[in-house]
């Protein structure tokens, strides 16, 4: 399986729109590609079946969920710490990820889509 974490640096990114890029992690490989064009398609193409982030909007939410990827929202902090609780199976969803709930408005990541 492949999962995708949306990072900016050393940081999971605020929200998925503002990510830079992603970490994917793939039989305990880690590498990082570019964010470019669509979040949707880019996945897609990267063959990502499930992505980590922190803020997501609702509509961003359900077109992923759509397409049959495990999202797993609300998760913060420094990349090496979340990718640790992800391989220990200790990773926990957060309770608020909406990009409202980090001050943002729905369509303040236009182009993502």
């Amino acid at each position: 399986m492949i999962t995708a974490f949306a990072v900016c640096g050393d940081r999971m990114a605020d929200t998925l729109g503002t990510a830079s890029e992603f970490l994917l992690w793939e039989d305990g490989i880690a590498r990082r590609v570019s964010r470019s064009g669509t979040i949707p398609l880019q996945l897609k193409g990267l063959r990502v079946e499930q992505l980590v982030c922190s803020g997501i909007g609702n509509c961003m939410m359900d077109l992923l969920t759509g397409m049959k990827l495990e999202v797993i929202p609300g998760v913060e902090g420094e990349v090496a710490e979340v990718l640790r609780q992800y391989r220990s199976g200790t990773l926990v969803r957060g309770e608020k990820y909406t990009c409202a709930d980090r001050g943002m408005t729905c369509g303040a990541c236009s182009g993502t889509f």
